[in-house]
């Protein structure tokens, strides 16, 4: 029995020295700065249904795959004029996050397929995702507005990262993961926490056109999921996004 746990040491410890990360590292190790848009899905706002966000957004990134398999990602965004159609007189919200992800990279099949599970926790301000106002009219959107300026997320939670290397030049992948976030704004009026899941799903791409020089794409589309009461103590509608979808251009060094 010892020798064969001996033997099972020895090959595992093998297998794991010798996988080679160089070629997915080409594309990982990267420092990027993207441009995108990104339109949101709200309802129950001042008595409206489906009303349309359209915002732009702002996105800085860290991505670096170690020798060892583990990934790393760190990533700051900036959503500015934002405004939503249909609402007379609504201000502009600007929202921000910083998320890390950590994870560890298996390779599937060697130097072109890699599945990495990880796991996700960072600070967003939560601006339309989850505002604490009254659905009676334009008193109370000036309220809202104080309480959004103040308002965010504490966010973790889990997903998994598939890239594909086509060649030297080009690879995609695709990530979901599944968010939870939990508001730090207590009590407002009779408004409970306005906790909710989020889930994320989002493809691109990653060129690697010249010597240490990167452009990326992507698309994303998430799914909000409140964990809350949607309306306070008398009956009155909060608004909450539904639904976000947007896409992103960016330029970085490969390191």
């Amino acid at each position: 029995m010892r020798t064969l746990l001996l033997s099972l040491l020895v090959v595992s410890s093998s297998v794991s020295f010798a996988a080679d990360y160089s070629q997915f590292q080409a594309f990982d190790n990267q420092i990027s700065i993207g441009y995108g848009m990104k339109e949101d899905q709200v309802t129950n706002f001042n008595g409206g249904t489906n009303n349309i966000s359209d915002s732009s957004m702002v996105n800085l990134e860290g991505e670096r795959l170690l020798n060892n398999g583990i990934w790393i990602d760190l990533n700051a965004n900036m959503t500015f004029n934002q405004g939503e159609a249909n609402i007379a007189n609504n201000p502009v919200i600007n929202k921000y996050g910083f998320n890390g992800k950590v994870g560890y990279a298996f390779q599937v099949v060697d130097s072109h397929l890699l599945l990495t599970p990880y796991a996700i926790a960072g600070i967003n301000n939560n601006g339309v995702a989850a505002i604490n106002s009254y659905n009676d009219g334009e008193q109370i959107l000036s309220k809202s507005s104080n309480v959004v300026a103040n308002q965010y997320y504490a966010s973790g939670g889990a997903g998994g990262r598939i890239e594909y290397r086509i060649n030297d030049s080009i690879l995609v992948y695709a990530d979901q993961d599944l968010v939870y976030n939990w508001d730090q704004v207590g009590y407002i009026n009779g408004v409970q926490p306005q906790n909710l899941y989020s889930y994320t799903s989002t493809i691109g791409a990653k060129f690697n056109l010249v010597k240490d020089f990167q452009l990326g794409v992507k698309g994303f589309y998430t799914n909000y999921q409140p964990d809350a009461s949607t309306s306070d103590g008398a009956g009155n509608a909060l608004s909450q996004a539904q639904s976000s979808m947007g896409a992103l251009v960016s330029v970085g060094l490969t390191y």
